[in-house]
Formats: structure tokens, sequence, C-alpha cells
């Protein structure tokens, strides 16, 4: 069975104990900065063990992230 992407993102949102919701939220420039620090460490986690569908959900996920805090700065 194939997860998608979506999927993922519910999990790890509530895995990390966040309101599952498909709207975008506000949020801080210190949340986004805190998200993308634990993508990299679990990108990092991900790579070290070889989980090729992990290190690209992790990817996919920091980049919508980072593109996120940029919009934000701007």
């Amino acid at each position: 069975m194939k997860v998608t992407l979506q999927q993922q993102r519910d999990f790890y949102s509530a895995f990390m104990g966040e309101e599952l919701c498909s709207d975008q939220k506000e949020v801080s420039k210190e949340q986004l900065d805190e998200a993308i620090s634990d993508c990299q460490s679990m990108l990092q986690y991900s790579i070290d063990q070889n989980w090729k569908e992990e290190i690209s959900y992790w990817r996919k996920l920091l980049q919508e992230n980072k593109v996120q805090r940029r919009m934000l700065t701007t």
C-alpha cells in the first residue's frame, strides 16, 4: 500500500501532537525554524537508515517549510 504525502503529513502532525487541519494556519518564524530543524534531523536519520521513501518525504516537507518561512519573511 502506497502512503500519500498527505497521509504522511497527517501522521507527522498527530505524532507531534499538532491539530490536524488541511487549511494553512498562521505560524511564527520560530515555529517554522523548529519545524525545519525537526525535518533536518528526521531527514538525516532516514538517510542513515537508508529509508528511501522516508528520505523523499522529509525532503519534500523540509522544502515546504523553507518556502513557507521565506514567504513569511518577505
